[in-house]
């Protein structure tokens, strides 16, 4: 049998509960989920040279399910060109439904630079203000502050896509899980009526390995931190109609 292609894509955004959405989809009846990132859409050389038939061929364990997805939170990262993802998207899957789970721009910062030192890759001592000072955030390679930037990455997803995105935020993951997983139940077609047995627990990818040295972040540096966002956020807030102060700091 031939393998079949997604009929939705969770896209993003990294450090936003992305996790959290996947493992519960995997729960249900009706929906099978490629089982890693596959990072297909938003890398030049395997999007080129693999093509749609290695695409295709990461679901050949497909089950039978009816909804068919894959989760890459790298789609909506504005250092990976989300006009370009979301163009070779569309050519390659053009009735496919899109998901994105948007978390406060400065704590998904905090996240990131987390994760990148429990992989090595900043020091232990970093400092999330630090960086976003001495690091440029549109050459930045860990994309600590770029990506945040929301609605710069949305905009050509909202363009193409339109009603077929869903577009939901974290803090709601937080405050009422069982809203935000039929909300996407409901986008996708599947039966919004299931409750995955784990659904109230948010899973925190880097709370396990995060070493406990970490400087938490003070008023003051968030206050500073979101300058970074506040031009893109009022972006967001247009392109979403929603309000979103409640990301201001205090």
């Amino acid at each position: 049998m031939t393998p079949p292609l997604p009929t939705f894509l969770v896209i993003g955004a990294q450090k936003s509960a992305t996790r959290w959405l996947r493992l519960n989809l995997l729960a249900h009846p009706e929906v099978y989920l490629a089982p890693t990132e596959l990072e297909f859409f938003d890398h030049d050389d395997r999007f080129e040279r693999l093509g749609p038939d290695w695409y295709r061929q990461q679901f050949a364990d497909w089950d039978g399910a009816p909804i068919i997805g894959e989760s890459t939170p790298g789609y909506l990262m504005w250092r990976r060109r989300p006009e370009v993802v979301a163009e070779r998207i569309e050519r390659t899957l053009p009735d496919v439904r899109l998901v994105a789970l948007l978390r406060n721009p400065v704590d998904r910062a905090h996240s990131a630079m987390v994760h990148h030192i429990t992989r090595e890759r900043l020091r232990p001592d970093s400092s999330l203000v630090a960086l976003a000072r001495t690091r440029p955030a549109d050459t930045d390679w860990l994309g600590l502050v770029a990506g945040g930037w929301y609605g710069a990455s949305l905009e050509p997803y909202v363009r193409r896509f339109g009603e077929r995105l869903l577009v939901l935020l974290h803090d709601d993951v937080g405050t009422d899980p069982a809203g935000v997983y039929a909300a996407v139940l409901r986008h996708l077609g599947a039966d919004a009526t299931f409750v995955p047995p784990e659904l109230d627990q948010v899973r925190f990818s880097n709370r396990a390995a995060a070493p406990r040295d970490v400087r938490p972040l003070s008023d003051a540096d968030r206050r500073e931190l979101h300058n970074y966002f506040v031009d893109d956020l009022r972006r967001l807030e247009d392109l979403l109609d929603r309000d979103l102060r409640c990301w201001e700091p205090a």
